[in-house]
């Protein structure tokens, strides 16, 4: 069968494509059937308690975020540094983003329990709140890419016949550095305040320290490019095209690689020096308490170390294994894989172990229990369904990558 063009965006209704939409509406079946269960008898339905109220929902919302991370820093690269080569990756750079920090938002909204009061944060002000800061950080930054996102819209088919929507795109075009720099500022922010949630916390003695912000901030720069370069990389294979040099795509790979290293550097600093000489009373305890009573011990930080790591830095930097492109997709999913642990992790094992203090209570409890119900992982099916709706829609109807008619066909 023919290529499909990038320049019709066209569907062909192949059985492989009818196979592809049959099961985006089956994921999101599934997940609408889950939200409103869930909007309709409350958070009752789920396993999240008083004791442990972040679980599977938090965690999506917190990796999305760190793997849609390839907007800003790509397009600092290429509007801050100048690097004007990356520049025909970064409008997939943004749609990653923007489908990254809408999905967190999806989550969120089942998540908070009442979304009818979602506008709280923007009108009732806590400035002593990390969450609150977290809330108008994510909402600045999603309105950012949306409008760098705008010019793209304004350039597909379905505008054609308007000239002066066109016109407005490409004003909005000229203000990309601005944008850049102000997404730079604004990310780096919630980045990583999201770290910070748990290291201001006392009261939780494993996450108590100020290596956390750092941990996250890395962690997101390093794995976000290496998405969006697996991204390029899964459509390229899609439409038959070669899309984006692929020199270009392992220079991101080894940027990614070296990234990882560093964050490799402060994960082991931070178990070596800020575990052991800047724990906090009661972090020894609670770690004894997670490792003997819960499933999140040790090997939560091995399997992070060894998927998130370990992996994908050898399949980045070394040049036998970068210059294969089914291996660097699997070196870019073993470190989202990574992030996912981290976030799981932190997010559960955080909660998982009692407070400290509470009155009337000695801490000698065992860890509390929490394992996703059925209806948080059928609103995680729903937040994937429409991960892959919105990549299929805006690759076929959106001109997301500036490619001219010499364009290769690699298959």
């Amino acid at each position: 069968m023919a290529s499909i063009t990038l320049r019709k965006r066209r569907f062909e209704f192949t059985p492989g494509t009818l196979s592809w939409f049959a099961l985006i509406g089956l994921l999101l079946l599934i997940g609408l059937t889950s939200a409103v269960i869930v909007f309709k008898e409350g958070l009752v339905v789920t396993n999240l308690s008083n004791g442990v109220p972040w679980g599977l929902w938090i965690t999506i919302d917190l990796s999305s975020i760190a793997l849609g991370a390839g907007a800003f820093t790509l397009s600092a690269v290429v509007y801050i540094f100048g690097i004007k080569r990356f520049r025909s990756i970064i409008r997939l750079a943004v749609l990653v983003g923007v489908t990254g920090y809408t999905s967190a938002l999806l989550t969120l909204v089942i998540d908070i329990g009442r979304p009818d009061r979602f506008w709280h944060p923007w009108v009732y002000w806590n400035i002593h709140s990390v969450l609150w800061e977290i809330t108008w950080c994510i909402t600045l930054y999603l309105t950012i890419m949306l409008v760098e996102f705008a010019p793209v819209i304004a350039e597909s088919r379905l505008f054609k016949d308007r000239p002066g929507l066109r016109r407005f795109g490409h004003q909005l075009h000229k203000v990309a550095p601005v944008l850049a720099v102000a997404g730079l500022l604004i990310s780096l922010l919630h980045q990583s305040s999201l770290g910070a949630t748990y290291g201001i916390i006392k009261a939780r003695p494993i996450w108590f320290k100020p290596s956390m912000p750092i941990m996250f901030i890395v962690s997101a720069i390093a794995v976000g490019p290496a998405v969006t370069m697996a991204a390029a990389y899964i459509l390229e294979w899609v439409s038959g095209k070669r899309i984006i040099a692929h020199d270009l795509l392992r220079t991101i790979a080894r940027f990614s690689g070296l990234a990882l290293l560093v964050y490799a550097y402060i994960k082991f600093w931070d178990l070596l020096a800020v575990t052991y000489y800047g724990a906090t009373p009661g972090s020894e305890r609670a770690f004894r308490t997670l490792s003997l009573f819960s499933a999140y011990g040790f090997w939560f930080w091995v399997g992070e170390v060894f998927f998130g790591l370990l992996v994908p830095v050898l399949i980045f930097l070394m040049p036998r294994f970068n210059r294969r492109p089914v291996l660097l997709v699997f070196g870019a999913l073993s470190a989202a894989a990574g992030i996912l642990i981290n976030r799981w992790n932190i997010t559960v094992s955080g909660l998982i172990v009692p407070v400290s203090y509470s009155p009337g209570i000695e801490y000698v409890l065992p860890a509390q229990a929490y394992s996703p119900a059925l209806v948080e992982w059928g609103v995680a099916l729903g937040v994937v369904g429409y991960i892959f709706l919105v990549f299929t829609l805006a690759t076929r109807f959106l001109p997301i990558f500036e490619t001219s008619d010499e364009s290769k066909v690699v298959g």
